[in-house]
């Protein structure tokens, strides 16, 4: 179902820097460039599940 691997968990880890971050303007930072770089990624997991799941 994931083919990129490496993406994903490098999400993961961004995911879990934004929980960790008492810096408003560090979390909207990393918030924003996970939006730039991960997108793609929810779009294609979401599709596969759509398309082979569903």
């Amino acid at each position: 179902m994931i083919k990129n691997e490496d993406a994903w968990l490098r999400a993961l880890q961004e995911r879990n820097n934004v929980t960790h971050s008492y810096n408003e303007k560090i979390a909207l930072g990393i918030v924003r460039q996970a939006k730039a770089i991960f997108y793609d990624l929810f779009v294609q997991l979401k599709d596969e599940i759509d398309k082979n799941w569903l």
